[in-house]
């Protein structure tokens, strides 16, 4: 069922769950209000749920999500929901995109969301979520895109993100993250963006990161590192023929406890 795009308002008909052999419902682009009903938990056999681009509808994620098993894309992006992510999602063991990006989401994030092996795209960036970023995470093995950033997280980026050996692209910035940049994502060698810039990350950065020898944006200013960005990065740039192309850091100041001789761009301390 297409709907999208055709200017639609008042709220969601809760007699859509009746649709029991419905495969996909595309209600995006609209002005719908209201709530999400309830009733749509019935669509069992569903794969492909969107109502992104709903900026009016102000609505909670209702916990009966988790009953529509055969969800495999799940598009819930610019709708200014509110609330908690429902565990209940960790339920939908045939997702494989997760799209809840630019919303007004709060609590933490639900560490249920690791059991969905086949989950392969997952968007949670630009909400208000708090808490840590969950240490389960890194049984998502499938997972090429992990976007946490302009969120209120706290903590350490779990070591165990370094499992993730078919990420492509992380993006942990403008948060209240802590603690030093693990080693350990120096495993991840099909990465391409490693975005960890505007956080409260400490120590030195890792050597282990010039093994990401497909990284093409590495962003890690306004943080409290300190030392040199190593020699096996700077290897990485385009110019010594690799594929590095932007490389940024707080090395702009003349008291910075940071110098990089190969950095595309330097910056000075926010303070």
């Amino acid at each position: 069922l297409g709907l999208y795009a055709n200017g639609l308002s008042s709220s969601i008909p809760t007699e859509l769950g009746n649709l029991a052999k419905l495969h996909v419902l595309y209600l995006d682009e609209n002005d719908l209000t209201g709530d999400i009903p309830a009733s749509l938990g019935q669509l069992k056999v569903l794969s492909d749920f969107r109502l992104r681009k709903n900026v009016k509808l102000y609505s909670f994620i209702p916990t009966e999500i988790g009953n529509m098993v055969g969800l495999e894309h799940l598009y819930l992006d610019n709708a200014s929901l509110k609330g908690a992510i429902p565990s209940e999602i960790g339920n939908l063991s045939n997702l494989k995109q997760i799209h809840l990006y630019k919303n007004k989401l709060t609590s933490t994030i639900p560490s249920e969301l690791q059991q969905l092996d086949d989950l392969e795209l997952l968007y949670l960036d630009t909400n208000d979520l708090t808490g840590s970023i969950p240490s389960s995470f890194g049984a998502l093995v499938n997972l090429s895109a992990f976007y946490l950033f302009r969120n209120k997280l706290t903590g350490i980026i779990p070591p165990e993100l370094g499992n993730l050996v078919h990420l492509e692209y992380i993006r942990l910035n403008e948060n209240s993250l802590t603690g030093s940049v693990p080693t350990e994502l120096g495993q991840l060698k099909y990465l391409k963006i490693l975005y960890l810039f505007q956080n409260q990350l400490t120590g030195k950065v890792p050597s282990d990161l010039g093994n990401l020898k497909e990284v093409a944006n590495l962003r890690l200013q306004y943080n409290n590192l300190k030392g040199e960005i190593p020699e096996s990065i700077c290897k990485l740039r385009t110019d010594g023929g690799g594929t590095l192309k932007t490389l940024i850091a707080d090395c702009g100041d003349n008291n910075a406890k940071l110098t990089c001789d190969c950095c595309t761009s330097c910056v000075e301390d926010m303070d």
